[in-house]
Order: C-alpha cells, then structure tokens, then sequence
C-alpha cells in the first residue's frame, strides 16, 4: 500500500527529466546511494521514508521547489511519525530555548492551526 510520501515522490518524478520524461527511480535511487528495490519499498510504503541526508538527495533529482521541498519533510515525519526531520535541529538549538516553550505552551492551551496562521504572518512581515 503506498503511502502520501510514496504518491508524492511517484507525483514528483513525473515530467521532470532533463528531456521532459520522467525520473527513474533508478536515477533517484543512484543519486541516494541506495536500489531501486530499497526506493521501490519506501514508495510502496513498507519502508519508513528515509533519513534527512536521502530526503535532501530525492529534493535535489526531483528538483523540488522550497515549497515541494517542505511537503516532501511534512509527508516522512509524518509516515514516520516523528517531526518533520527539517525542524528538530530549529526546535532543539540550545540558543533559542524560546521556541520549545513557545511550543509547549501552545500545546498546553491548546491552540489550534488559526494562532499558528498569525504567527506564520507576522514571521513573514519580519521578511
């Protein structure tokens, strides 16, 4: 059964090869250093999605937008059911301990995705 991250990375691989067809998987799994097999088990979804380092390597072959890039983290951590693996190195800097309490307290008031949406706006503002 494939998961999101699996239809994702099948989506992505479309039309996009230098020539305008798709991506091999081969190519994509050349590229992680990694089989084919091993990349077909992820996408079929009886393999976790891979550790940050390989998640950069599929960005890079699928030449994901920032955007793409940050759906792609969203759709492992999630499968994995961990963060998203761009954010803990954020989350667990020790130079800014404000953003686990920041997140903590979220979580305990349990504040829903309308506080997070002006948080995101008023980061934007910040430029």
């Amino acid at each position: 059964m494939t998961g999101d991250f699996g239809k994702f990375i099948n989506e992505k691989r479309l039309g996009r090869a230098s020539d305008g067809g798709n991506i091999l998987l081969k190519d994509i799994a050349q590229a992680m250093g990694t089989t084919a097999t091993y990349l077909s088990d992820i996408i079929k979804g009886r393999r976790n999605p891979p550790e940050m380092g390989m998640l950069l390597k599929i960005a890079d072959v699928l030449y994901l937008t920032e955007d793409e890039r940050a759906e792609m983290f969203d759709l492992a951590g999630r499968e994995r059911n961990e963060a998203a693996p761009d954010l803990p190195e954020y989350i667990m800097d020790e130079n800014i301990p404000h953003v686990r309490a920041a997140l903590r307290k979220a979580s305990d008031k349990k504040l829903g995705d309308d506080f997070w949406q002006r948080v995101l706006e008023e980061i934007e503002k910040k430029g």
